[in-house]
């Protein structure tokens, strides 16, 4: 098993990974250059954040998204855990674990102290993941789409 930045090799294949994602959380209107303009922005600018690819038997099975935010309240920079994603016959293999757990030990070797994530109210296989790292949040989640 081989965990990989976002680079030119696995752009394609990140791509790919990504509709996939927006599928399963039924996006209405994918749109693939806006998909390709958005990995660009990652994979062009490490102070944003990062994605990393999981890769097992040279079939590409997930991603990782963290993305870099502040918070007020300990006064530090955090990281948000935005995306996990792993394709849905391999879930349940300890896939997603190794993911957030890399993505941890990355943020560690960064001297990040904190890193949130969220996932909807039905996804029940995401939740008993993020579980074994501590418990949920006293906080609701708002999202508004300005336009």
């Amino acid at each position: 098993m081989v965990i990989e930045e976002l680079n030119l090799k696995n752009f394609d294949v990140a791509l790919e990974l990504l509709q996939k994602y927006q599928e399963f959380y039924q996006v209405n209107a994918i749109d693939t250059e806006k998909n390709r303009q958005h990995l660009n922005r990652i994979m062009n600018n490490e102070e944003l954040g990062k994605l990393f690819l999981l890769q097992d038997k040279e079939i590409h099975l997930g991603f990782a998204t963290i993305y870099y935010s502040f918070s007020s309240t300990i006064a530090e920079q955090i990281a948000i855990l935005n995306d996990l994603y792993i394709l849905e016959n391999h879930r349940r293999q300890g896939y997603g674990k190794k993911l957030v757990d890399y993505c941890i030990n990355y943020l560690q070797s960064r001297g990040m102290s904190t890193v949130r994530w969220s996932t909807t109210k039905d996804n029940a296989i995401a939740q008993q993941l993020y579980q074994k790292y501590g418990s949920g949040s006293e906080w609701l989640i708002y999202s508004y789409k300005i336009n």
